[in-house]
């Protein structure tokens, strides 16, 4: 039987996501990087992201973003993920039933798909996993699994030498 997660969430979030009591327990601290975070691991944390938020976050903060990213390298963090309630399709484009390709369905419409792509690829490239969960509720669950196996290499002792930054 697996154990049942103990989660951190920042207490900056607003709008938390909501996790099964038979899965998890969540409590509520700061966390230096990251919007939620296993409890006693300091080197892996998961950023939640809106849609609208995630699409500013790539054009007019990026600046800000991308400091917030190194300081998570910088300390280690075995890995970089962004989970954006959202889909990737709503980000660029939408197609009618008519298959006509209509403007994207969110406040940031002037970012052309090239742009949206370009930011993404600079962030995989530069190690940061960006995953589309197409609502909170999917992306809560995307962080269950992704916290489980955090929490069986954790337990397993097999991530000792990847979180060496």
């Amino acid at each position: 039987m697996l154990n049942k997660l103990n989660i951190i969430i920042d207490n900056r979030e607003q709008a938390p996501w909501s996790f099964p009591e038979h899965t998890a327990v969540v409590q509520w601290g700061t966390l230096s990087a990251g919007d939620y975070a296993l409890a006693g691991d300091s080197q892996f944390a998961i950023e939640r992201k809106s849609l609208d938020d995630f699409l500013g976050t790539i054009s007019s903060g990026w600046k800000r973003f991308l400091n917030e990213l190194d300081r998570m390298a910088k300390a280690g963090f075995c890995a970089r993920i962004i989970i954006v309630e959202g889909d990737f399709k709503r980000c660029c484009f939408v197609e009618d039933a008519d298959g006509k390709i209509t403007p994207p369905l969110h406040n940031h419409f002037l970012l052309t798909p090239q742009f949206i792509c370009s930011r993404i690829a600079e962030l995989s490239i530069s190690g940061v996993q960006v995953l589309f969960a197409g609502s909170p509720d999917y992306a809560a669950a995307l962080a269950i699994s992704i916290f489980r196996h955090r929490q069986m290499r954790l337990l397993n002792g097999t991530d000792a030498n990847t979180c060496k930054g």
